[in-house]
């Protein structure tokens, strides 16, 4: 039921174009059971006592029934289409936004290349199932039901011995759906290891050729891809298999119906046009039958899916998006006795940090690799919460707790808005340089992003091809490190925030092009809080004070 529920609620919004195409499809059975009452009028009837004005209008008919059809086949097939794909792009939107309420670094991260899998393949899955497979599935039963009230017609006992296979087959695609289910998730986690190894390769390809290691790689991914193949091949003979059997009741149906057929011509039970009625209506009810039956693979797919999909859910429980708190002026950010730790780790990162960053200050943080460094930057921004200690922004001057006048605030997520956030390395996206400084600023002037750009000692930008619009590669591919660097300083700084985080931003800068950048970022936000991260000294003789973690 779970699985079910899912799924209904997924096809809200979509309804009434579900409910259509229902319709249609039901017409267009009407049509096709009317073409066989028809037939067998023609045969019987029409050809035998008509005029010739009978057999032009019988024609006629039995033209229109088939325009009829295929009109609303292809009516239908035009509105699957349009909401499968609106179905796919909500479904990966929602999933995406989803990505950003995640709680991070918890120890459950999931490898980019598995996320992309997941939003591919496994919303194709579903959309198909709720957009296709299930409105195909209420048409077919349509059409199975329709079909064996016209043998009915014409014959109780074959309609019923016909229809007697249903519950056999339906046992039997029950548990063939559950020893899918079991080998589609293996599939899909093979595939989701595949896509990691592949992406990596493409990420790190200049590392692997340096490493010499393209043989082994490619070895490692070769074995993955085997793993997949039995897996899949597995899974497909296995289908195969139950197809044979589904397939031989069914052709045994078919020889039944021919044989009571041919028995009842030599006995003169039934005429031409019956027996023609009953070799059409046999595959009426049986390909319906066999149709449920090669649905059932799809929605086992779908349901492992769902299970894939709602793990990106998991990682945010119930955290909801709270109201941002922006204070004016110079802050100050104050740290008491901190204390953090990573879910996976064996020790704590930081412990009984405290420190008062007073307004418009400027620090160096300084430090060995793995002494928490980047580690208080994600406390100051809110993507993790502290074991203990407190963490607090003021304006202007640090107030007692029992001040209700002052402006003292907790350290969350709401406080994000205070902090602009240079990481370290090559953090660019693919697309234009605009594009790129836009993401911190999207009502950014030209001015504005000219100005920074400047600050950020990069005003090579306004030389190359097409200036600020100048297209970059994936991972700034055609600028040195040095340059992207730059550019990414230039993005962190249109952001509003007050207090600049800088997680060491002159690494790939000569000593010539770093004295200038922190000449310029001093000169340009004297009223502004900067914490760098650094192993320079030179940074840290032109702060106001160093911390050695």
């Amino acid at each position: 039921m779970k699985y079910v529920a899912w799924l209904w609620r997924g096809t809200s919004g979509f309804r009434v174009n579900i409910a259509i195409r229902v319709l249609l499809g039901t017409g267009r059975v009407a049509l096709g059971l009317l073409m066989i009452w028809l037939s067998k009028r023609f045969i019987d009837e029409t050809i035998r006592t008509g005029s010739s004005d009978d057999v032009v209008r019988m024609i006629l008919l039995l033209v229109a029934t088939v325009v009829g059809v295929i009109i609303l086949r292809l009516v239908y097939y035009y509105m699957t289409n349009a909401a499968t794909v609106k179905k796919s792009n909500a479904l990966r939107l929602f999933y995406f936004e989803t990505l950003f309420r995640r709680q991070l670094f918890d120890g459950h991260e999931l490898h980019s290349g598995d996320v992309t899998s997941r939003l591919s393949k496994d919303i194709e899955n579903i959309s198909n199932s709720e957009m296709d497979t299930i409105p195909q599935m209420a048409v077919t039963c349509i059409q199975l039901v329709g079909a064996f009230m016209l043998m009915r017609w014409f014959d109780a006992r074959l309609a019923w011995a016909l229809l007697l296979i249903t519950p056999v087959m339906v046992v039997i695609g029950k548990l063939i759906s559950r020893r899918l289910r079991k080998m589609t998730l293996a599939i899909r986690e093979s595939e989701s290891q595949i896509q990691m190894q592949v992406q990596e390769g493409v990420e790190f390809n200049a590392v692997l050729r340096s490493l010499e290691s393209e043989n082994w790689v490619t070895k490692h991914l070769n074995l993955k891809q085997d793993k997949l193949e039995h897996e899949v091949l597995r899974r497909t003979r296995f289908t195969a298999v139950a197809r044979f059997a589904i397939g031989s009741a069914f052709g045994l149906g078919y020889l039944l119906a021919f044989v009571w057929g041919g028995l009842g011509l030599r006995d003169g039970t039934i005429t031409f046009g019956v027996m023609t009625s009953f070799l059409q209506l046999v595959g009426q009810i049986q390909h319906p039958i066999l149709t449920l039956l090669g649905m059932v693979p799809q929605l086992v797919h779908s349901t492992a899916s769902i299970d894939r999909l709602e793990e990106l859910e998991a990682g945010c429980g119930n955290r909801e998006r709270v109201p941002d708190v922006v204070l004016d002026g110079p802050l100050g950010v104050s740290l008491e006795n901190v204390r953090f730790a990573y879910a996976n780790g064996d020790h704590e990162i930081v412990a009984d940090f405290s420190h008062d960053f007073k307004p418009a200050s400027k620090t160096a943080i300084m430090g060995e690799t793995g002494k928490g460094k980047t580690t208080l930057f994600r406390l100051l921004l809110g993507f993790v919460e502290p074991a203990s200690g407190k963490m607090q922004i003021y304006s202007g001057r640090k107030v007692s707790q029992d001040d209700v006048h002052g402006k003292n605030v907790a350290i969350t997520e709401a406080t994000r808005p205070n902090f602009v956030y240079v990481p370290q390395g090559n953090t660019l996206m693919n697309g234009s340089i605009r594009d790129n400084l836009l993401l911190a600023n999207p009502e950014a002037s030209e001015s504005e992003m000219k100005n920074a750009l400047h600050v950020a000692c990069a005003d090579f930008v306004l030389d190359l091809v097409g200036g600020i619009d100048f297209e970059l590669g994936e991972r700034a591919r055609g600028l040195s490190e040095g340059q992207a660097q730059r550019i990414a300083i230039a993005r962190g700084l249109l952001r509003p925030g007050n207090i600049l985080l800088f997680d060491e931003i002159s690494s790939s800068l000569d000593e010539g092009t770093e004295t200038e950048l922190y000449k310029r970022l001093f000169a340009s936000f004297p009223e502004k809080t900067m914490i760098f991260v650094t192993h320079r000294t030179a940074v840290c003789a032109i702060c106001d004070e160093t911390i050695r973690l």
